[in-house]
């Protein structure tokens, strides 16, 4: 793994534990995205990512239950391999999608709950609230039109540019 290679892995571990995951299930999918060949072994990652066979297990059964990465086996081989589908942002950005639904209705809760206090205090509530359910209703619109615009680009030939 190359210098730039180990910066980005890292970068990808540090973001994904922000939200909730482990570090290495960050770096191993960051890994994934960029590794040669596409498809790697448990031995391939374990020494990319100098991490023990079993944190890879682990981690590989968290990421394929998040639809993050595909685990596959070839004929007359034993070893399992791993890769990132294409479509893995679409599982990541779903998950979001019913983070900030839970997220929302926790914050109708909590409208509930100051519903006799100031103003202020409603809110202050009210526009977490409205963010968050701002977010929810937009954000499957944002990537549908992302996917379709990137398809359309791929077919006729193109660069995608966001």
């Amino acid at each position: 793994m190359t210098e730039r290679e180990a910066e980005f892995v890292e970068a990808m571990g540090s973001y994904l534990a922000g939200y909730g995951m482990t570090p290495m299930a960050g770096r191993m999918w960051g890994w994934l995205l960029i590794c040669e060949p596409a498809e790697q072994t448990a031995a391939d990652l374990a020494e990319a990512l100098h991490a023990s066979r079993g944190a890879i297990s682990g981690t590989a059964r968290m990421l394929a239950t998040a639809g993050l990465i595909h685990r596959t086996r070839r004929r007359g081989d034993r070893r399992e391999y791993f890769s990132a589908p294409q479509d893995g942002l679409d599982s990541l950005l779903a998950n979001s999608r019913q983070v900030y639904g839970q997220l929302r209705r926790i914050f109708d809760r909590g409208l509930a709950v100051v519903a006799d206090r100031p103003p202020e205090i409603r809110e202050r509530m009210q526009f977490a609230r409205d963010g968050v359910a701002f977010i929810e209703r937009e954000l499957p619109k944002v990537l549908d039109r992302y996917l379709a615009e990137h398809q359309a680009a791929r077919q006729a030939g193109k660069e995608f540019v966001a």
